[in-house]
């Protein structure tokens, strides 16, 4: 039995399939089009709701990680002893070719894209799957060097046996309060990541919280003598990406900008470092990665005003990594709001309020933020064209105009996609 009928559950259609095996899908809300996808797979598959006399009935429970566990049914099942089985899970027992692991609450996919182009661009074979985009299941059959997944908690929560060639925990920050009774409980979900791995890459600033021994090479601000410590100099105003006392790169010949996404550097080369892979093929793909849509995505200049869309920012601790990673002194009118996913937003006017000239906040959960940065007088905006229009108005050359909602995008958009192409298509019309 299949449960969830999204892109993972498609997946585990496919993967049945593939297996001759019979199976029914149960979806409380399946979406038409992934009705229509599942019939072309098998014309066959019957599609009911999620109840627990179906999955009591079942012998393999399949969980699509949209699904919480805490669902009543699926909770049901799992009291009566039924085994739930995740893509990550199934993944790890069948892939042939090592598995490198990346998680954290921010920097995932960035992170997991630039690992693979650097794996590729030295001439390996290697796949990229899991939250980024490409079920995992899907590259199951391919014949690579290595696996690269990028894993969300919601898929770690079934995964507690994923063996690993490498893992990393890029960040912790609170997210997905709507789903986790406490940060702690989000936080382990992730930190297990590192419980079955062979080689771990450990944030510094996250050492304390995981003891000593468990690193193989470490990432963070400032210089760490040993080969296996990645971190950053300043020199002569000049920042530098460094391998233990060495300078590699300086920050000025990446593509990708921000203090964040130096970090999510750092954290791609000590991976590369780990399995092998040459410096300084390492370093050149590195110039040349453009990061990804919708994160930190420069759209454009308007008049002397930078226009960056950063949509995949869906938490606080991204928003905040947004506008720190991109700000010049006081110059950021900050766009912000949406879907709370039950976080607070406490601690946001001071850690920013020196970067901010404007905040114009949309969505749901827009009055929270309101109260929070009633120092910067914010103005509410019923919708983000309404946003774009006034952060344009009062912008100055200089000036940048970031998208970095710190918030889901349900109430409004259908995805974070959907939010960062419209912003991106506002700013054209600006242009026009």
């Amino acid at each position: 039995m299949i449960v969830g009928l999204g892109e993972t559950g498609l997946s585990y259609a496919r993967f049945l399939v593939a297996r001759n095996e019979d199976f029914v899908v149960v979806d409380d809300n399946p979406g038409e089009g992934n009705v229509m996808a599942l019939r072309e797979i098998n014309p066959g598959a019957s599609v009911e709701e999620i109840t627990a006399g179906c999955l009591l009935r079942a012998d393999q429970i399949f969980i699509s990680p949209g699904v919480p566990l805490g669902h009543e049914a699926v909770s049901m099942a799992r009291a009566s002893g039924k085994d739930l089985y995740g893509d990550i899970q199934l993944f790890g027992e069948l892939a042939a070719a090592p598995i490198i692991g990346i998680t954290g609450t921010n920097g995932k996919s960035t992170v997991s894209r630039l690992v693979f182009e650097m794996i590729r661009d030295q001439g390996n074979k290697v796949s990229v799957a899991g939250n980024i985009g490409t079920p995992c299941l899907d590259v199951l059959a391919e014949d690579v060097d290595f696996h690269v997944l990028e894993i969300s908690s919601y898929q770690l929560e079934l995964a507690t046996e994923l063996k690993t060639e490498v893992s990393v925990v890029l960040n912790l920050a609170p997210d997905h309060m709507d789903r986790y009774e406490t940060e702690q409980d989000y936080y382990q979900t992730k930190l297990g990541l590192y419980n079955n791995t062979t080689k771990a890459v450990i944030n510094r600033s996250m050492s304390g919280e995981l003891g000593d021994g468990l690193a193989e090479a470490t990432f963070g601000a400032g210089v760490v003598p040993g080969n296996n410590n990645f971190g950053v100099s300043v020199q002569r105003k000049e920042t530098w990406v460094t391998q233990g006392n060495t300078m590699l790169l300086s920050a000025d010949e990446l593509q990708i900008t921000g203090t964040h996404n130096l970090q999510n550097v750092l954290a791609g080369l000590a991976i590369g470092w780990l399995i092998g892979l040459d410096m300084g093929v390492m370093l050149d793909t590195a110039r040349r990665f453009k990061g990804l849509p919708h994160r930190s995505e420069i759209v454009g200049e308007v008049d002397g005003v930078t226009y960056i869309n950063d949509s995949k920012a869906t938490n606080p601790g991204a928003l905040v990594a947004g506008v720190q990673g991109q700000a010049r002194d006081r110059n950021i009118h900050l766009i912000a709001g949406g879907q709370s996913k039950g976080l607070g937003f406490e601690g946001l006017s001071e850690e920013l309020g020196s970067y901010l000239k404007g905040v114009y906040l949309i969505g749901k959960n827009y009055a929270a933020l309101q109260s929070e940065f009633s120092a910067q007088d914010p103005i509410a905006c019923d919708v983000l064209a309404q946003a774009v229009s006034a952060a344009a108005a009062r912008a100055i050359e200089g000036d940048i105009v970031l998208l970095s909602p710190g918030c889901a995008s349900h109430d409004q958009f259908q995805n974070y996609i959907e939010r960062g192409n419209s912003f991106k298509s506002l700013v054209r019309r600006l242009k026009s």
